[in-house]
């Protein structure tokens, strides 16, 4: 992972969430350097398409199952505070978005200098943000049973076929001691397929 960040907080690994959010950074940094240089090309399509689909899944699985039983939890009002800011800073992202897509639809490139850059400053402060305040909270209020009970959530929502595009779309270009890590963690099967199959079949479509 990125910056030194020590994943775990109290007793709940947050690896998942940080390698998540270094996925984000690193397609953004990608969507970023193809509109400067005026290169949205089919692949820098099918890269964001992704990218775009897997903040979705992020944010409505908070939205759905972490911040609803954390907040259940919190009582002072500052922690409260927390995640009402969560809550509207993914709300801020939603118009940036909307606005990426509009652009691509009528391949406008000059007009996605602005919302991408946007979107990139927003979505990092948010990232940020949600590390420093609202993941130590998680750690204290929910603990590793409600991080677990949140993963099984995603899991199930997501099912086989979204773990086929999920894990080779967290792990790309990650350095190998993350991916050595993050599939230590992982249930053996999903190591055997992501091996197997995810991966490679993810590598065959042409991303950025």
């Amino acid at each position: 992972m990125t910056e030194n960040r020590a994943p775990v907080i109290g007793d709940v690994d947050f690896t998942m969430m940080y390698v998540g959010h270094d996925a984000f950074t690193r397609d953004l940094r990608r969507m970023a350097a193809a509109v400067e240089a005026g290169t949205i090309t089919p692949s820098v399509r099918t890269g964001w398409a992704m990218f775009a689909h897997q903040l979705h899944v992020h944010h409505t699985a908070e939205d759905e199952a972490l911040w609803p039983p954390l907040r259940a939890k919190v009582e002072a009002a500052d922690e409260d505070a927390v995640l009402d800011q969560m809550e509207l800073e993914h709300a801020a992202l939603e118009p940036l978005l909307e606005r990426i897509e509009r652009a691509l639809a009528d391949r406008d490139d000059v007009g996605l200098r602005e919302p991408v850059g946007a979107l990139r400053a927003g979505l990092t402060a948010h990232m940020r943000h949600e590390e420093d305040a609202a993941l130590p909270l998680v750690a204290k209020h929910l603990g590793p049973d409600g991080w677990r009970a949140f993963g099984q959530h995603f899991r199930t929502t997501q099912g086989l076929r979204g773990a086929a595009g999920f894990f080779p779309w967290l792990l790309d270009d990650t350095p190998a001691p993350t991916e050595a890590h993050v599939l230590k963690i992982v249930p053996p099967p999903v190591r055997l397929l992501y091996r197997a199959v995810w991966k490679p079949r993810y590598q065959r479509a042409p991303r950025w």
